[in-house]
């Protein structure tokens, strides 16, 4: 966590702007431009985990290594997780593992984060029926400032020189016939359905 208040406080002085919680939103100067694909990287806020049936772990980053979706064995998962990159304040007892899918019954299990009932109805009771594709990525979403602000973001950014970038993170899984059982989990930690 002092880690993460010095790089805040760093990227602050840079001129980043943080946005409001509900929407976690990020502003940084056009100049910033440049570093941005290695920023993005840097301030992932939630990684995947998956968990093998030996009993085995691939992270996605291993010190400065990092996997990605063609490292993983499918047919050895037990379960997929997204786990924050710092301890979630909760009680609970994995305190990094926001959601975890569990791969041999295609129930979600929303450990930490804000999972509305809605959600849980759907992912939490009735997998889908058939072979399990698995669907994981980040998904970024990077645009200019400019005519897109509402009332309430104009006090956080200045309309001449920023963009707005933010990270969304899928996990789920898509049976034949193309039907998804999908959730996004957004930088603020609300979980909502992945639809597309």
């Amino acid at each position: 966590m002092f880690n993460f208040s010095n790089s805040t406080k760093e990227l602050l002085g840079m001129g980043v702007k943080i946005g409001k919680r509900s929407s976690g939103d990020i502003t940084v100067p056009g100049s910033f431009s440049q570093f941005l694909e290695k920023f993005n990287v840097s301030n992932l806020e939630f990684e995947w985990k998956v968990n093998y049936n030996d009993g085995s772990v691939l992270n996605q980053f291993e010190g400065e290594n990092q996997n990605h979706f063609g490292n993983i064995d499918l047919s050895k998962i037990k379960s997929v997780e997204q786990i924050s990159n710092f301890i979630w304040p909760t009680d609970m007892q994995e305190k990094r593992i926001i959601v975890r899918l569990n791969w041999e019954t295609g129930l979600f299990e929303f450990i930490n984060g804000f999972a509305s009932q809605d959600v849980r109805a759907k992912c939490c009771v009735s997998p889908l029926p058939g072979e399990k594709k698995l669907i994981l990525f980040n998904k970024k979403r990077e645009s200019s400032a400019m005519g897109e602000l509402s009332n309430e973001s104009e006090e956080f950014a200045n309309m001449a020189d920023e963009s707005f970038f933010y990270n969304r993170f899928v996990i789920g899984y898509e049976v034949p016939g193309g039907e998804k059982m999908a959730v996004i989990v957004e930088p603020n930690g609300d979980i909502k359905l992945f639809e597309s």
